[in-house]
């Protein structure tokens, strides 16, 4: 049986890393009221997340 971590992770990953090519290739798209680049910094939270949610579902197995 699946562990539920296991397509979570994969899920965030690819997430993670889609937001992050958009915050590298297109930096001038940002939100309305920050000069922060939030599509890069959330891409690289979400890559963090899937990757302990992938090593978790590892490490059970």
């Amino acid at each position: 049986m699946w562990d539920l971590r296991t397509p979570s992770g994969w899920f965030f990953v690819i997430l993670g890393a889609l937001l992050c090519l958009a915050g590298i290739f297109s930096p001038g798209v940002r939100a309305p009221l920050t000069d922060v680049n939030v599509n890069l910094y959330a891409g690289v939270v979400t890559l963090l997340f899937g990757g302990i949610l992938l090593w978790l579902a590892r490490r059970a197995s």
